[in-house]
C-alpha cells in the first residue's frame, strides 16, 4: 500500500490564479459581455468543482482556505443563490419550477450583478 498522498487541491498560487479567471468570468457576464448561458458552461460550477467548501481538503488545504475565505465566498455565494436556483423555463414563476423557487436568467444576471459588485477589484 502505497503512502503517497494524492492532493485534491492545487497549489495556493494555483488556486489564486483560477480565482482570479473566475472572478473575470463573473465581471464580463455581469457587464454583458458574456452571456449568461455561456458564462455558465464557461464557469462550470466552479465552486463545487473546485470543492471550495472544504469537503475534501486536509489539514493543509484548509489552511489555505481558510486563507482565501474572503475571496472564495463570492463564488459560494453565487453557487448557492443563483446557480443552484436557475432554470432556463422562460416562465420559471409557473408550474413547479415557481414553488420550488426558481427563477429566470434575468433574475439570475440581477443576482450575479450584485455579486460582481463585491468582487475584488481586478489588478491590471
Amino acid at each position: 500500500m502505497s503512502t503517497d498522498v494524492m492532493r485534491t487541491y492545487p497549489p495556493e498560487s494555483e488556486l489564486i490564479v483560477d480565482l482570479d479567471r473566475h472572478d473575470e468570468l463573473v465581471r464580463l457576464c455581469a457587464s454583458g459581455r458574456l452571456p449568461f448561458w455561456d458564462f455558465c458552461a464557461t464557469y462550470d460550477n466552479f465552486y463545487w468543482r473546485y470543492a471550495l467548501d472544504g469537503n475534501d481538503a486536509d489539514a493543509t488545504d484548509m489552511v489555505v482556505l481558510g486563507r482565501l475565505a474572503d475571496r472564495i465566498a463570492p463564488h459560494q455565494h453565487l453557487a448557492d443563490t443563483v446557480l443552484a436556483s436557475v432554470c432556463s423555463d422562460s416562465h420559471p414563476e409557473n408550474g413547479s419550477y415557481g414553488r420550488s423557487g426558481r427563477f429566470g436568467p434575468e433574475e439570475a444576471m440581477v443576482r450575479l450583478r450584485a455579486i460582481a459588485e463585491t468582487l475584488p477589484r481586478a489588478t491590471a
